[in-house]
């Protein structure tokens, strides 16, 4: 072990700061191993359904098929997304707020944009679990038999309203209308498998298509190498600027877990993103759902994006100005509860705020 006078562990002046030793190459020397040999599986982390554990199956990123995808009319397609903040942390308890958007693409524009006010929760420990009852008995029709563990009830909230949405949404959608949810369609470990079951198959009875658009992907490739940033790479290289989308769901495994077919797509030639694009299995072939997704990447503010899932984005986020306004009015709403304005700076005052500006 070096000492700490060792010259081989002297800090190296980068920019205005210094790093320990040769740490940074340390870590370049980790993601380029990792990404030349990571292993010989596909994982998605959080498990689907009642599975508690990551699903994983053999695969490689070279064993995929790189499949041409055309463009068709979109028609009717229907998106929905949240946004949330924290508007107050007291540590033992916090008030959150957070909105669920709607979107309705028609006839090549957006006809309808539903942007509700803002709902506002305070959570502790004891009143977190009556609210996520309360969501989930909504959701499911029942009472749950068990709450998921909530790290971050504001994240929670804003699910569940979305999967609740995403339901509406399929209701009131026609036959041959497409719902896109922002996300992978299992929901993840907060959404209860039969939400996700009950969703798939209202979309299969009415003849909806669904599908789930992933920003912030789950699929990794043996050492947590990220599979869609693999295949978008040897997709660079093997077919160029182009449409095409390579289907991940090729194990049985995933006939029996997942409610449809699961894919990396690029939607469009210039796009400098691929995703991962969840297809319920529905009314038609998923590659029409792929290709009626690609008629709507070409929106220059957002190449390679369905735009109806952008708008419904824009819709529901909570910006930076409205955070500061919603927790001005939180402060103030307390003080006509009759809370002394220094009682309520000592309530939330954090001392990194001091720190990190001095």
């Amino acid at each position: 072990m070096p000492s700490a006078l060792d010259p081989l562990e002297a800090d190296r002046l980068v920019g205005a700061d210094r790093v320990r030793g040769d740490q940074l190459n340390q870590a370049a020397a980790f993601v380029v191993d990792l990404l030349r040999d990571p292993g010989g599986d596909i994982r998605i982390v959080h498990g689907q359904l009642e599975l508690g554990a990551d699903v994983v199956v053999s695969g490689h990123p070279d064993a995929f098929g790189i499949d041409p995808v055309p463009v068709e009319d979109p028609g009717v397609v229907w998106a929905v997304d949240g946004g949330s903040c924290l508007v107050a942390d007291a540590r033992s308890f916090q008030v959150a707020a957070f909105r669920v958007a709607r979107v309705r693409f028609a006839g090549g524009a957006t006809d309808v944009v539903e942007s509700p006010a803002l709902e506002i929760r305070a959570v502790s420990r004891h009143e977190v679990a009556d609210l996520a009852r309360q969501a989930l008995r909504e959701l499911t029709g029942e009472e749950p038999g068990q709450l998921p563990e909530l790290t971050r009830p504001v994240d929670a909230l804003r699910g569940w309203a979305e999967w609740k949405a995403t339901i509406r949404t399929i209701d009131e959608a026609a036959p041959g209308d497409l719902v896109l949810v922002d996300g992978s369609l299992h929901g993840g470990p907060l959404v209860p498998p039969e939400v996700v079951r009950r969703a798939h198959a209202t979309a299969v009875g009415r003849g909806v298509h669904l599908a789930g658009v992933v920003k912030a992907s789950t699929l990794f490739w043996g050492r947590n190498a990220p599979l869609v940033t693999l295949l978008k790479r040897r997709a660079d290289r093997e077919v160029g600027p182009s449409r095409w989308a390579a289907r991940i769901s090729t194990d049985p495994v995933f006939g029996r877990l997942y409610v449809g077919e699961i894919f990396i797509a690029h939607l469009a030639p210039t796009a400098a993103h691929a995703f991962r694009v969840d297809v319920a299995r529905g009314p038609g072939e998923p590659g029409e759902v792929l290709s009626r997704l690609a008629g709507l990447a070409g929106d220059p503010a957002f190449v390679g994006y369905p735009y109806p899932l952008a708008r419904a984005h824009q819709a529901a986020r909570v910006t930076g100005y409205a955070v500061a306004d919603v927790r001005r009015a939180f402060r103030e709403a307390l003080t006509r509860e009759g809370m002394h304005e220094d009682d309520i700076e000592v309530l939330f005052q954090d001392f990194h705020e001091i720190l990190n500006r001095s």
